[in-house]
């Protein structure tokens, strides 16, 4: 009786072990706006954009979802939300391609620091860019 709970424990330990072996330096999949990729550097909290991007910049996703979320969301120097400010949203059904113009309100996006958070099957990749 008393190996039950210490095969309990072992496994346990086991699963956290594999949770800290993870790759945490790479997004789940690749983003690239407006012909960048997005470049994730270790201890960065998320991956960026190089250079800024026109307010209609293709967006390119790689993966096999048949939807994929986008929202983006206008942040300070720091990337954190801007207070009271509403992420616009983009969405990709049964395609791997859009564009920043392509926001379910129509609204272009104005100058300025955002992150972008695309979700596709299960998995959610974070980009910081700007918009000249």
């Amino acid at each position: 009786m008393k190996i039950l709970p210490f095969s309990f424990l072992i496994a346990i330990l086991l699963g956290f072990a594999q949770l800290h072996a993870q790759d945490t330096t790479a997004l789940p999949f690749a983003v690239s706006v407006g012909g960048q990729a997005a470049v994730y550097k270790a201890g960065e909290p998320f991956a960026r954009l190089a250079k800024p991007v026109k307010n209609d910049a293709a967006i390119e996703v790689t993966t096999g979802a048949a939807m994929t979320i986008i929202n983006v969301s206008k942040v300070n120097e720091k990337g954190e939300p801007v207070p009271g400010g509403s992420p616009a949203v983009i969405l990709l059904q049964n395609t791997n391609k859009g564009s920043l113009a392509g926001t379910m309100d129509k609204q272009k996006l104005a100058a300025g620091s955002y992150l972008l958070s695309v979700v596709a099957d299960g998995k959610t990749a974070s980009i910081l860019f700007s918009i000249e």
